[in-house]
């Protein structure tokens, strides 16, 4: 089943290439792939649930908190996703609304800083989540650009990032939760 799903995947992106995702019909993604037009209803409900099905598989499962894995070669895995598949996530962008697109990355993001750095610590969630959401919108804009930023670039600013929120004891810092950021 997962070859089948991967085929249609591999035939919407194809067709990516030759016409405007909103003019791309099923029939155009099956003929593709000399593939009945039946076989893909049975895994997909529209195009777009294909569009979904290639951003789990090909960028939420690869950038999935792994705790073998180094922050620094997270970001460094994060940056070549991007840029192996530019094209690709730039026509999503183009059809698919920033905010939908948050609501799927939010979570990718959200675990992997949550499991490195806040795990079992009482922090300020309001920061936390400006943080994570600061980095989504980060990943949006690279996808954006022309040329994204390299490697080194995002490590750098990464480095930035974390010096800026690091505690003279080494610690990340994350604020305590008190009464003034309970209410706002």
């Amino acid at each position: 089943m997962g070859n089948t799903k991967r085929k249609i995947a591999d035939g919407l992106q194809e067709m990516l290439h030759v016409k405007p995702l909103r003019k791309i019909t099923v029939q155009d993604i099956m003929d593709c792939k000399d593939m009945k037009r039946q076989s893909f209803y049975y895994h997909f409900q529209d195009i777009y649930g294909v569009i979904e099905w290639i951003f789990h598989e090909d960028f939420v499962k690869q950038v999935a908190y792994d705790e073998d894995e180094a922050f620094e070669d997270w970001i460094r895995k994060v940056v070549r996703i991007i840029k192996e598949n530019r094209f690709f996530y730039r026509k999503v962008q183009e059809n698919i609304s920033r905010e939908r697109l948050m609501e799927r990355l939010v979570p990718v993001v959200d675990g992997q800083l949550r499991q490195r750095f806040w795990a079992g610590k009482d922090g300020n969630r309001l920061v936390e989540n400006f943080i994570v959401k600061s980095a989504c919108h980060f990943m949006l804009d690279c996808v954006a650009m022309k040329k994204g930023p390299e490697e080194e670039e995002v490590l750098a600013a990464m480095e930035n990032i974390r010096a800026m929120l690091q505690h003279p004891t080494g610690n990340i810092l994350v604020l305590p939760t008190t009464k003034s950021t309970m209410t706002a």
